[in-house]
């Protein structure tokens, strides 16, 4: 087993060195499919632990000898984005199980972030269309583009709000797949296409994306509904052969 814990954290190594044993008898499940998600207490502080699936043959080997695993990934990526003051669930540890040389089971541990929402309630419309909301969340992925932080998986779900007496906090999480570089311009506004949103919320992001950018606002806009269009065409396309594939 390999473990790496933050410092602040130190005094849990004990309960983290065990968890991989008692991971499936522990805490409360948010949420269980392809990986896991726990929130578990353990000295008055709440964890959130994210259990990764067993990887395939091919996975097993490149993440044991070429790459560094989601879980590690997860952690370091978590301690960059707070040097660069980006919101981020506070990291804890990663925890990696080998069985026959490779990797197995994986386990990322943070803090549980408390929040009322996630940007998917709003382009949902399971809360109010909010312009300023909107803008607000638009000056947080500028800023971060900004410090050089690409998050390739910058679907709705994975972007935490808490409404604050006079600010709104925006956090990030599903860490394991950010970049960390110059960004073009073409990165940063193909970035919004995976929120999967209507033109009224493009329209709005672009318009103070283009502000910010100090950039024309119709060509700003054109480009990220047509990268939006884009991407829903690709991911239609690939659901429509699957579900061909099924029906065989």
């Amino acid at each position: 087993m390999r473990i790496d814990i933050n410092p602040k954290y130190k005094h849990l190594q004990s309960f983290l060195e065990k968890l991989p044993d008692n991971f499936n008898v522990l805490g409360s499940s948010l949420y269980k499919g392809r990986n896991e998600i726990k929130t578990i207490e353990i000295d008055g502080i709440i964890l959130n632990v994210k259990s990764f699936k067993i990887p395939h043959l091919v996975n097993k080997i490149a993440y044991t000898y070429i790459r560094k695993s989601k879980a590690e990934k997860s952690f370091k990526y978590g301690l960059k984005l707070q040097e660069l003051g980006i919101n981020t669930p506070e990291p804890v540890a990663f925890i990696i199980c080998y069985k026959n040389g490779f990797i197995n089971h994986s386990y990322y541990i943070s803090l549980q972030l408390e929040y009322d929402y996630t940007i998917r309630e709003l382009i949902t419309g399971k809360i109010p269309f909010n312009t300023a909301l909107l803008e607000d969340f638009t000056q947080f992925t500028f800023n971060n583009h900004q410090k050089g932080v690409l998050h390739q998986d910058y679907s709705p779900g994975n972007i935490l709000i808490k409404q604050l007496d006079e600010r709104t906090l925006f956090s990030i999480v599903d860490i394991n797949r950010l970049k960390f570089k110059q960004l073009r311009l073409v990165d940063k506004l193909k970035n919004f296409s995976q929120l999967w949103a209507d033109e009224k919320f493009l329209k709005v992001i672009a318009r103070k994306y283009a502000q910010l950018s100090n950039l024309d606002s119709v060509y700003v806009e054109k480009q990220i509904i047509n990268f939006d269009q884009n991407h829903k065409a690709k991911k239609l396309r690939k659901k429509k052969i699957k579900s061909l594939f099924k029906k065989k």
